[in-house]
């Protein structure tokens, strides 16, 4: 058999969906493969890709007499890129068990070594030590990847500089915003206001002025209806029904979507984003829908555990990174740090790790309490990019929207 039944999936899902392969890079590299040729294919997939080449059974298996794979056929790749036997999504936990199986064949072969030089006694005891540890350390480190590749500046200055706008003003693909909130305020409210007014192709704050009999009217401003994903860990089917139905069906009529066919939702079941299948699931449904944004969370439901510190915040961070990486803008919620006294002095930065404070884009907590009529938006961390518009404070709306600009 050609290499394990890991590196062929590893394959396998990369032949049915090439995008995989930037989140396979950071778990494995060619030195990996037990079969060097499925090694060669790995790198070769990625070439493909780089070089914005059509990747798929056929095409790689064309590529075999350049790469020099020999004893290999298209038939062969075919079956291990069976949708019925391998899951895109799962690239990186695949590329994960194959990093795996490496690193337990070289501690063996380390271990063997030791066994076999001291019983023959041939060579001290420190020489033998050094070489093992020079062997475990190459496992560790692994071959280069190749990945890090750089660009003159005067290129990067030539390279057209233009905003990829999912929500004009407020978000950008790859933007990951954290809201907080205290209990009450109104951070669940307000992210469903963001996902079902521009699902609908309706601004979630900025109005238009119209003058009819002597009076103002404000409309929200159109634009392009955005496709949405929720992952809600917390609230249940029924809570997000009771929540939305009426905006949703004022959306429709004055939209130019209609949010009940732009949107996607997942209610009511907690997720732990650090578990490969969970994480997989995500990207699958990624795959199937392709949405502009992901309105995914609590952070504290999203794992398995409390997020503490910096060792439980990481792998939670590269988990949402891999999905901002699919071009997508991300919302999430966060609980804000219990506080006593003065509510406009509490400290609305998410509980646990220091790490999530940094990270997203932007960082707002909605100030106040929950009755107050003006709620302060308050950037908890500094905004990165100054040309988003937020807004200083936000009003309780009057009509069908919870929240307009205060």
């Amino acid at each position: 058999m050609a290499g394990t039944k890991a590196e062929q999936m590893l394959l396998g899902a990369l032949l049915l969906s090439p995008k995989m392969y930037p989140f396979t890079t950071e778990e494995v590299s060619r030195a990996d493969f037990t079969d060097d040729r499925l090694g060669i294919i790995y790198e070769g997939i990625g070439q493909m890709r780089s070089a914005g080449n059509h990747v798929d059974s056929i095409t790689v298996a064309d590529a075999f007499p350049e790469w020099d794979v020999r004893g290999l056929s298209m038939v062969e790749l075919m079956t291990w890129a069976e949708p019925q036997e391998v899951y895109p999504g799962a690239a990186e936990t695949y590329a994960r068990t194959v990093r795996t199986d490496a690193l337990n064949r070289s501690a063996q072969f380390v271990a063997q070594y030791l066994m076999d030089e001291t019983r023959d006694g041939g060579s001290s005891p420190a020489d033998l030590i050094t070489k093992a540890r020079g062997l475990l350390d190459a496992a560790i480190d692994g071959a280069s990847s190749n990945r890090i590749k750089t660009k003159l500046l005067g290129e990067l200055l030539e390279m057209e500089d233009r905003r990829d706008w999912v929500i004009p003003g407020m978000l950008e693909r790859q933007d990951r915003l954290i809201l907080t909130a205290g209990e009450g305020v109104g951070k669940s409210t307000f992210a469903r206001q963001i996902v079902v007014m521009s699902s609908a192709g309706l601004h979630p704050l900025l109005r238009d002025v119209e003058i009819k009999n002597s009076r103002e009217w404000f409309s929200p401003q159109l634009i392009s209806p955005v496709r949405v994903l929720v992952i809600d860990a917390e609230n249940s089917e029924l809570q997000w029904r009771r929540a939305v139905r009426k905006m949703v069906e004022e959306a429709k009529r004055i939209g130019n979507a209609d949010p009940g066919e732009e949107i996607r939702i997942a209610a009511g079941r907690r997720i732990n984003l650090t578990k490969g299948s969970d994480l997989a699931d995500i990207h699958r449904l990624v795959d199937e829908h392709k949405p502009d944004l992901l309105y995914i969370g609590p952070l504290y439901k999203a794992t398995d555990g409390a997020i503490t510190n910096d060792d439980h915040a990481s792998p939670l961070i590269k988990a949402l990174d891999s999905l901002r990486e699919r071009g997508l803008a991300l919302i999430m919620e966060g609980h804000a740090k219990k506080g006593e006294g003065n509510p406009d002095t509490r400290d609305l930065r998410p509980r646990g790790s220091a790490a999530l404070t940094g990270w997203p884009e932007f960082g707002i907590g909605i100030g106040g309490e929950q009755n107050d009529e003006i709620a302060p938006l308050i950037h908890w961390r500094g905004a990165r990019d100054t040309n988003h518009m937020w807004p200083k404070n936000l009003r309780r709306g009057r009509d069908w929207w919870p929240f307009e600009i205060g």
